[in-house]
């Protein structure tokens, strides 16, 4: 008697549906190739690109100027604008005086810078005039700062608004170039200590006081002047 065997091979072609079902099959995409553009004939050649590359990377000839004067100009030049060089140019410090001191002052600088070529500038001068005359600056102040009113024992508080001073001819502004800022502080705290009540009275009266000479000559000269005038109107 044949043994049976263990598995039936008619019974194999059930065995799928014992087995779990498998899992579908995932889709590859594959990308398609690249496709390059066409090149012409012309631009195929490297060596012609390249040259059209450069020839449109080279500046001008207005361009290349600019940047020739660009790097010859000082650096400190073009890092300030103009704005702020004419505020640098505007700071100079000024003080208002006479005609005839103004007029005194020109005529001494200019002859200076025609003798020995070169001169003091109108700072200088006022420096030169504040230092040699001194102390009659510090008296002639003190004597106005400290005057009393007439009939009066006490000088009291002036509450009355400062009266501006009338001159017969307006004052002249100069410019008080050649002085350093230091030096310049110091005739600023003049004027307190000193009483002068300006800046422009204290330059006024030392210059009055170092060009007397060269001032009571023009004024002499205009004095004639006036004579000769009221002569030939006279005729």
């Amino acid at each position: 008697m044949a043994r049976k065997g263990a598995f039936n091979d008619d019974d194999l072609n059930d065995i799928d549906d014992l087995l779990p079902p498998s899992p579908p099959a995932v889709a590859i995409q594959v990308a398609p190739p690249a496709v390059s553009a066409p090149v012409s004939e012309t631009a195929a050649d490297t060596g012609e690109i390249a040259d059209s590359v450069a020839a449109q990377a080279k500046p001008t000839k207005k361009a290349a100027a600019k940047a020739a004067v660009a790097a010859t100009e000082p650096a400190t030049r073009r890092a300030r604008p103009a704005a702020a060089r004419t505020r640098a140019i505007q700071s100079v410090p000024e003080a208002h005086v006479a005609s005839v001191v103004a007029e005194a002052l020109r005529q001494l600088t200019h002859a200076e810078r025609t003798q020995r070529g070169e001169g003091r500038s109108y700072g200088e001068v006022v420096l030169d005039a504040i230092e040699q005359h001194e102390q009659e600056l510090v008296s002639h102040f003190s004597a106005t700062a400290n005057a009393k009113p007439a009939g009066r024992l006490f000088k009291r508080v002036d509450t009355t608004r400062p009266r501006r001073r009338r001159h017969a001819e307006p004052p002249v502004k100069i410019p008080l170039s050649g002085i350093i800022a230091s030096d310049m502080e110091a005739i600023d705290e003049l004027v307190i200590t000193w009483q002068t009540g300006s800046r422009s009275a204290l330059v006024d009266q030392a210059l009055k006081l170092y060009l007397a000479e060269d001032i009571a000559r023009l004024a002499g000269e205009s004095d004639d002047e006036e004579a000769l005038e009221s002569d030939s109107a006279t005729v």
